[in-house]
């Protein structure tokens, strides 16, 4: 299972990379609509470790985009919030539109154990994983190719991501910034 799932990422991230989009117009997105299906597809995995997740905020917020390759980067993001956050913890997922900014971000953040500042980095890089274990000691299943499939469809897209420490929460809070869109 582990070697399919490393298989299956390298694919992926060699598709966004070759810009599997290419040739493809972009179109209007509403990340709202894919972070509501991104929670309810891991909404089973999230309930079996007792983890709080939700949709925190969903505002409007149509971007310029790729269907296909928006969904990989949130699923992306989710699953890995849902994986590094201790059992009984939260997940919440935000898409904040604000107008003076003209910019919309797609917020993922958690209650895990968060990513050290020196770290930060580092985990953009293919099979660097800043932690393969929870705090409880448990293993991490994963092959620290989900953070650079995100950077990469991030860029595709003329977004920016980032990530730093959770205030609401605690943990990790990876923001994907979009320029522009009907903000």
């Amino acid at each position: 299972d582990r070697a399919t799932r490393l298989v299956e990422q390298l694919l992926v991230l060699a598709r966004q990379e070759a810009g599997a989009t290419a040739g493809l117009p972009a179109q209007l997105v509403s990340l709202a609509d894919l972070a509501r299906q991104a929670v309810a597809d891991a909404a089973a995995l999230a309930q079996e470790r007792g983890i709080d997740l939700g949709l925190h905020r969903a505002d409007t917020a149509p971007v310029q985009g790729h269907p296909d390759a928006l969904r990989i980067l949130l699923r992306n993001l989710v699953d890995n919030a849902v994986k590094y956050t201790p059992d009984g913890g939260t997940v919440d997922v935000s898409v904040i539109a604000s107008a003076e900014e003209r910019t919309v971000v797609l917020a993922v953040e958690d209650s895990g154990p968060g990513i050290p500042h020196e770290e930060r980095e580092r985990v953009l890089a293919r099979f660097h994983r800043a932690m393969p274990a929870r705090g409880d000691g448990s293993p991490i299943a994963g092959s620290g190719l989900g953070l650079p499939i995100v950077q990469t469809i991030a860029r595709m897209h003329g977004a920016q991501l980032q990530l730093s420490g959770s205030q609401r929460l605690g943990g990790l809070r990876v923001d994907v910034r979009f320029a522009g869109g009907d903000a």
